[in-house]
């Protein structure tokens, strides 16, 4: 399979509680967003990846 490109962005978010969690959204089209959850650890790899 090819790669694919998406338009997305990593956000680390505050809950209600005071909780800091991480997701990665992903504008499909100019109207629809995919929000992904992810683990702090998920979250971890793509900074070491892309933050350089």
């Amino acid at each position: 399979m090819d790669d694919i490109i998406l338009d997305c962005v990593l956000q680390e978010k505050e809950s209600k509680k005071g909780n800091t969690y991480y997701q990665i959204v992903i504008n499909l089209t100019d109207n629809v967003q995919k929000i992904v959850f992810l683990e702090k650890a998920e979250a971890e790899l793509i900074k070491l990846t892309y933050y350089k």
